[in-house]
């Protein structure tokens, strides 16, 4: 074999360790994007779960069990987060994507509910001028404002809980985008404070 041949053999065989390599670093990339989507696919399932646990203690007005129940979507939505960082990782390495294009692209508007979106519940200070001729006229408009005010405040939590059941099953949909679910569950959060307001 002559030096020529050697040289050439020699360039060949680092050639193909190089490409065996790349092919090597190109499975483990596409390893570890696998690893991303079951992780997210597993952990939106979780979330489903506890989604519909969050319902059944909202339809009963368990205000104990709710934060519980939503520091468990949180943790989930901490793991992806973590494996989205390394998706994003890979896939610049893969593909050269810059960091946060899909999280800009795919962040949904976060719905806010705040207490002066709930209807007011009446006083009696909005009847003061009102004149009563009999006692049976006062107790007959003080029914009626109990009666009216209690309507208000069901309708208060009623429109509280769908709203933090909303947000929540938004989330959840929106592990994958992590700054969006990030900033659903922080409204998660504001609208329990707000529903177990109106249980009181």
């Amino acid at each position: 074999m002559t030096e020529v041949t050697k040289a050439y053999a020699a360039d060949l065989d680092r050639g193909l360790r190089s490409v065996e390599e790349a092919v090597r670093v190109v499975q483990r990339a596409h390893d570890e994007i696998e690893r991303c989507d079951q992780l997210l696919s597993l952990a939106q399932e979780a979330g489903r779960r506890a989604a519909g646990e969050l319902g059944v203690l909202l339809r009963t007005r368990n205000h104990t069990g709710v934060p519980a129940v939503l520091d468990r979507i949180d943790a989930l939505a901490a793991e992806v987060a973590r494996s989205e960082t390394d998706r994003v990782l890979v896939r610049r390495i893969l593909h050269g994507e810059a960091d946060g294009v899909a999280d800009a692209r795919n962040a949904p508007e976060v719905p806010r509910l705040t207490e002066q979106d709930l209807p007011r519940v009446p006083s009696v200070y909005d009847t003061e001028d009102a004149q009563y001729e009999t006692l049976q006229d006062v107790w007959e408009s003080d029914h009626a404002l109990t009666e009216e005010q209690y309507g208000i405040r069901q309708q208060r939590i009623q429109i509280t809980a769908d709203h933090l059941r909303m947000v929540v099953s938004r989330a959840v949909d929106f592990f994958g985008t992590p700054t969006a679910a990030e900033a659903l569950l922080a409204e998660a959060r504001r609208a329990c404070t707000l529903w177990t307001s109106c249980l009181r």
